[in-house]
C-alpha cells in the first residue's frame, strides 16, 4: 500500500511535470509571437515549479512557510503584471482619454 508521504511525493511529481510543460507551451508561443505576456507566464509557472520542488525536497514541511507562500505570491504578480501589460493601451485609453 501507498503510504501519505509516498502519494504526496507522486503528486508533486505530476504538479512539477505539469509546470514545466505549462512552462514549455507559454515559451513555444512567446519565441512564435514575440508577445510579453507569454514570458509573464512562462516565469510565473516556472516559479511555481520551484516552489513544489522545494516542497518535494523537503526543504519546507508546510505550504504556509514565508518562503513557499512569497514564491508563490511573486508567481501571482507575475501573472497579473502579464495581463496588465497586455492590456496597458486600453487601460490607458479608459482612464486618460475622453470620448
Amino acid at each position: 500500500m501507498w503510504g501519505s508521504e509516498q502519494l504526496k511525493e507522486l503528486l508533486l511529481g505530476g504538479i512539477i511535470m505539469g509546470n514545466a510543460v505549462a512552462t514549455l507551451f507559454f515559451i513555444k508561443y512567446w519565441k512564435m509571437t514575440g508577445d510579453r505576456f507569454f514570458l509573464f507566464f512562462a516565469w510565473a509557472f516556472v516559479l511555481e515549479a520551484v516552489c513544489r520542488v522545494i516542497l518535494a525536497a523537503y526543504v519546507v514541511n508546510s505550504e504556509i512557510r514565508p518562503l513557499v507562500y512569497s514564491i508563490r505570491l511573486f508567481s501571482h504578480c507575475l501573472i497579473l503584471a502579464g495581463i496588465l501589460d497586455k492590456n496597458r493601451v486600453s487601460i490607458r485609453k479608459l482612464l486618460f482619454e475622453r470620448t
